[in-house]
């Protein structure tokens, strides 16, 4: 086994250097769509300021872009901006650029894992001639922002999406910081006994269970700006259960209710196309709120 002094002077020198803590093998594929638009998974990064700090970051594979949420200035604030940075070949420094988001109080913000980098020539917006601006390349990153609240004999928490395009522009970068936002995850547990006859009436089942999960996607016919694929899942505990019905009203439970059932008017599929600055879908989303509202 190495010596001590062995051991911290191998510790320093991976500091050191950035590392892909992520293993190429357990990163998910990348997706790719016609026009040449590619999502791809960021993977953990860890780097050694010029200070001697340890900061980690989110890359991609070829180091090209990095996506962090920006570290508060004080305690007690909240992260509220996304840090991308963007490493261009031949330069030293990369350059930087911020996202906000929208951070309401009592809300956390997290890393979206994923960064869209749209194909050359796409997703400026505007007619671009200068060949170094052209050369850069325009992407969608995005930040989770996460609720949660208490309940007697329970609780909930849910959270929403928001993406943002960094676009290089012909003597600028514009930063748009939301195209899209739509619900995410969601997970709540409701208590539904306050007597022994209650525990009697819901079969021994005393919490109302609901969760929502969502994920994004590219088509793969698109053309041009990314044509998104938004699915959703929603189920709950027992099943036929409200978070807007009194559970107590409804009856007995009887054997056939103590499942999980997925309900088929929140699990839904929809496009995003890109129109006007934003992303729209081709159907309205439907009225959700039990599952994603805290």
């Amino acid at each position: 086994m190495p010596s001590i002094p062995v051991r911290a002077a191998l510790c320093a020198a991976l500091l050191a250097t950035p590392l892909l803590v992520l293993a190429q093998s357990s990163i998910l594929p990348q997706q790719r769509d016609a026009a040449g638009n590619v999502m791809e998974p960021l993977g953990q990064v860890l780097e050694q300021g010029g200070q001697g700090e340890v900061r980690t970051q989110y890359c991609t594979l070829d180091r090209v872009w990095c996506v962090r949420v920006q570290p508060v200035a004080e305690d007690g604030d909240r992260p509220t901006t996304l840090e991308v940075s963007e490493r261009v070949a031949g330069e030293s420094e990369a350059h930087t650029y911020h996202v906000s988001i929208d951070v309401p109080q009592e809300s956390e913000l997290s890393l979206w894992p994923w960064i869209v980098r749209l194909a050359p020539g796409i997703g400026s917006d505007q007619p671009v001639t200068d060949p170094q601006q052209r050369a850069h390349q325009n992407v969608l990153v995005g930040g989770i922002v996460k609720f949660s609240t208490m309940y007697s004999g329970g609780g909930a928490d849910a959270s929403t999406l928001q993406l943002a395009r960094v676009r290089h522009l012909q003597d600028d970068i514009q930063v748009d910081d939301d195209v899209l936002t739509v619900p995410w995850l969601g997970n709540a547990m409701i208590r539904a006994c306050f007597s022994e006859q209650d525990m009697k009436q819901r079969a021994g089942a005393c919490h109302d269970e609901y969760g929502f999960s969502a994920r994004l996607g590219l088509d793969p016919v698109a053309e041009g700006m990314p044509v998104l694929r938004y699915q959703t899942v929603a189920t709950r505990f027992p099943a036929g259960v409200s978070r807007f019905e009194d559970s107590l009203a409804k009856g007995p439970l009887k054997k056939k209710d103590l499942r999980t059932e997925q309900d088929p008017a929140c699990s839904y599929t929809r496009l995003f196309r890109f129109n006007d600055g934003v992303f729209h879908p081709d159907q309205a989303l439907p009225d959700c709120a039990g599952y994603t509202e805290p």
